[in-house]
């Protein structure tokens, strides 16, 4: 070896030898998302239907809360195409996320990814020792080959850990598109039953009335186009802060030899958010609050004579809200479900006994102008203004 030569970097042959194998796999994104969903699911609960006596109990069910909802007036009026209700499994719940939030999870994928700009490419790095861009370099290739199997693997994973909890196709007030027939798991309806000690007739009431109300509300052009807009903002803004974050890795160990050693992981996470970001995030809220007000305000107007009390309807949402895979497949999306369930609760407490806000609710699910913003909906006196000023 010559004096001038640098010595060869001994984990070189096997990075070489890594990124051919990924440069050769082909993996099919999708593919990958199914594999690690099915991980999560594994084979037995979740691929086994209740008995039949059961998947009719809970049927029957939807039907009584069909009968129900028809005597709401201010859910009459909404264009709806009707739906039935569908007893399910939490792989099939699993797969409409993987179908219907297909765009969005696409855009998570890649946001988890992220991306490090370099000259570089899968299979020609160089690893040899004293090149100042050797971490910049390796970050940046393997960001570009690992980056979106380990971002599809994650995607795959969240969504088959949710689906094991989840209770219908509605929990988590995300547009499954394009809208189908209604989905509950009445064994996860029997645990949360179990586990507040409410009878299971009442949850499965309840819940398929919350399906309903929930389902027809998302069907209305305005609510789809904020909710389209306002996600895929947030998971662009998502994927530009990973970048960031990334960049700063790279850039951090190859200007700083001793970086990896004082490293700490959440600075890196600590990213500034902008005005803009915090904006459209309030804005995804409020859509989401609004959404949920008309769940309450149906139970409002019609829970007493149905349920007797909702009181336990709080404790289940609670319980959900402990569930870690429901807080984890929210957040991603930036949604906090029980602010957004605090917001709805005291912006319908206000509304009740008023019916002209009532109607301004509706007409603003297909009049622009009428919709609440965050601060209208955390003040509804300002709504009130505001519509009194247009008119």
């Amino acid at each position: 070896m010559a004096d001038s030569d640098e010595p060869i970097n001994p984990f070189q042959f096997m990075m070489d030898d890594i990124m051919k194998a990924i440069g050769s796999a082909n993996i099919d994104p999708q593919g990958l998302r199914r594999q690690f969903m099915g991980l999560a699911l594994g084979a037995d609960v979740a691929n086994e239907l209740p008995a039949m006596s059961e998947r009719t109990r809970v049927e029957s069910l939807f039907d009584l809360a069909t009968r129900h909802l028809e005597a709401v007036g201010f859910l009459s009026n909404l264009p709806w195409s009707r739906r039935r209700l569908v007893v399910e499994r939490p792989v099939d719940i699993a797969e409409r996320c993987l179908e219907g939030l297909k765009s969005y999870l696409d855009l998570l994928a890649s946001a988890l990814s992220g991306s490090v700009s370099s000259g570089s490419q899968p299979g020609s790095m160089d690893l040899s020792l004293g090149s100042e861009t050797d971490f910049a370099s390796l970050a940046a290739s393997l960001s570009a080959s690992l980056g979106p199997m380990f971002s599809n693997a994650q995607v795959g994973s969240l969504v088959g850990h949710y689906a094991l909890s989840a209770l219908g196709s509605q929990d988590l007030l995300l547009p499954l598109t394009p809208p189908g027939d209604l989905g509950v798991v009445v064994g996860n309806l029997q645990r949360v039953s179990a586990a507040i000690n409410v009878p299971l007739d009442e949850v499965a009431l309840y819940w398929s009335m919350r399906e309903l109300i929930v389902s027809r509300i998302m069907a209305q052009p305005i609510i789809l186009d904020r909710f389209d807009t306002q996600l895929r903002l947030y998971l662009l803004d998502l994927k530009a802060d990973t970048t960031r974050m990334m960049e700063s890795f790279a850039e951090g160990a190859m200007s700083d030899p001793n970086f990896l050693t004082n490293f700490d992981p959440t600075a890196m996470l600590q990213q500034s958010t902008s005005p803009a970001q915090v904006a459209n995030v309030a804005e995804l809220q409020t859509t989401m609050a609004v959404v949920q007000a008309f769940v309450e305000l149906v139970m409002a107007t019609i829970g007493p004579s149905v349920f007797g009390s909702t009181s336990w309807i709080d404790a289940m949402n609670q319980y959900l809200d402990e569930d870690p895979a429901h807080s984890v497949m929210a957040s991603v999306f930036g949604i906090t479900l029980a602010e957004v369930r605090a917001r709805a609760e005291r912006f319908a407490r206000e509304l009740v006994g008023a019916p002209d806000d009532v109607d301004a609710l509706v007409a603003g699910l297909h009049d622009a102008s009428l919709f609440p913003s965050p601060d209208e909906l955390d003040d509804v006196n300002l709504w009130r203004l505001r519509r009194s000023v247009d008119s």
